[in-house]
């Protein structure tokens, strides 16, 4: 069976240098609640469906292993059956509520993961791109909640891309600021910006309106969280969060 490159971590996050204020509780809003509850119970199906796939494939890939051409399908089913347990496993965990559990997590699949659930979400007038630099390392947070806030964020400027538009995810290494003793930052900036096609689009329009969910989750991840101004037809929003390799054992 295929592996995730997601990789579980039993290090705790730093109680130090927390540049958002933490919450006594989270402050969930009420329709996101509801949207977890709803979309918990589908995931849960899907989930039981995903298990018996993965549980029988390899009955199957035995029975065709002379047979290059129907083994190859076998491994196609495979991989597509794994990986989707994998986005389930995370999403589920999410619409639970259940306690963050982070780990050092690889950008490069996470951001393909997010463009593929987005691409059939948004639909075709919304092209989604992501990147990730070649020297960014591995971030310390929860991945299926990294996951869902970069969903929830996408999704949330949907209303200001209905006449199309573009939706970019980019990940890249921080600089280090003058106290970085090695020159190396230790946090990796996330960028996701929406951008319009449309030319009578309105830049007062906001387009990440609901953003509670996201900030908690940067919250919990000792990172930090910031709207940036609109430039013409562009909004963004930046997430900052510390390296996997730099947090404290």
């Amino acid at each position: 069976m295929a592996s995730s490159t997601y990789q579980r971590s039993n290090q705790s996050l730093p109680s130090a240098g927390v540049d958002i204020p933490a919450a006594a509780t989270p402050d969930i809003h009420p329709g996101m609640a509801i949207v977890g509850q709803v979309a918990g119970g589908l995931l849960h199906d899907f989930n039981n469906i995903l298990t018996v796939i993965t549980g029988t494939i390899d009955i199957l890939a035995e029975a065709v292993e002379d047979k290059p051409e129907l083994a190859a399908v076998a491994r196609l089913i495979d991989e597509a059956a794994t990986r989707g347990a994998r986005l389930t496993s995370q999403l589920l965990s999410f619409a639970r509520g259940r306690p963050p559990l982070p780990c050092a997590v690889e950008l490069n699949e996470l951001l393909i993961d997010v463009a593929r659930l987005l691409r059939p979400t948004l639909g075709t007038e919304v092209e989604v791109t992501t990147s990730v630099g070649a020297d960014v390392p591995a971030v310390f947070a929860d991945p299926g909640q990294l996951m869902a806030a970069l969903l929830c964020l996408a999704i949330g400027a949907r209303h200001r891309l209905e006449h199309g538009g573009c939706i970019d995810i980019e990940a890249r290494r921080m600089r280090a600021d003058a106290s970085g003793a090695d020159g190396i930052s230790s946090d990796v900036l996330i960028v996701l910006t929406a951008s319009v096609s449309a030319a009578d689009a309105s830049p007062a329009d906001p387009a990440f309106s609901e953003i509670r969910m996201v900030e908690d989750f940067v919250r919990r991840s000792n990172g930090r969280l910031e709207l940036k101004e609109p430039r013409g037809r562009t909004a963004g929003v930046e997430i900052v969060l510390p390296r996997a390799d730099r947090v404290p054992s």
